[in-house]
């Protein structure tokens, strides 16, 4: 069996491929650096393969190219990603993806997806999380975040993509003081002291804003 490691990283891919000898996967690896040579590579392949793709690989557009590289060879697809969002992984494994692990996974769970991928399996970087622990912290800001208005909500949004308060008054078309008013809300609500606390909470438990409108 052949494997694609696509990712425009070298020191990245000399990882997996420590990964793979480590794990005891024997197979001849080939490189790809972006998604057009990824494509052309597995066109020329007539029997099985599995490829390890990183999601911000250069070229990857949508979930729908990544899938339709499976009808060139029986192929396995293992998606690396440093975006833990559900709602992001459940559509790729819908899509045909076999599995979607953290980037930042360490090497022995990027080993267990990989073989588990390799044996026909699905695997879910939420596999490795305790569960009892997410879900409390899910549960605890999911309240707080149900307890915003619908402005705040829209706020919030845009905090979480960046703006400033003067941008998201123009955006949204307000005064810079009502802005300041409804980020005092959410701090308030969600109980943490400021804009930078805010966004570490809320990229710690892996929730995005958009969920809770």
């Amino acid at each position: 069996m052949k494997i694609i490691i696509a990712d425009a990283s070298p020191l990245y891919r000399q990882g997996i491929e420590l990964v793979l000898a480590q794990s005891g996967v024997t197979m001849d690896a080939l490189i790809a650096e972006d998604f057009s040579e990824l494509e052309r590579i597995s066109q020329g392949l007539n029997d099985t393969c599995m490829i390890i793709v990183d999601a911000r690989l250069p070229g990857f557009y949508s979930l729908d190219a990544l899938a339709a590289l499976r009808s060139y060879s029986d192929t396995r697809i293992l998606m690396l990603t440093d975006n833990k969002d559900i709602a992001m992984m459940r559509k790729a494994l819908l899509k045909g993806v076999n599995g979607v692990v953290a980037k930042t996974a360490p090497l022995d769970e990027l080993g267990d997806a990989i073989r588990e991928v390799l044996e026909g399996g699905t695997w879910r970087y939420l596999d490795r999380v305790s569960m009892d622990q997410w879900s409390a912290q899910k549960t605890r800001l999911g309240y707080a975040l149900c307890r915003l208005s619908n402005q705040e909500n829209n706020v919030l949004n845009l905090v979480r993509c960046g703006l400033r308060n003067k941008q998201i008054a123009d955006r949204m078309d307000l005064t810079e003081h009502t802005v300041k008013t409804h980020m005092s809300n959410i701090l308030r609500k969600l109980e943490v002291e400021n804009r930078t606390q805010l966004v570490v909470a809320l990229q710690k438990i892996e929730i995005s804003p958009a969920q809770h409108l």
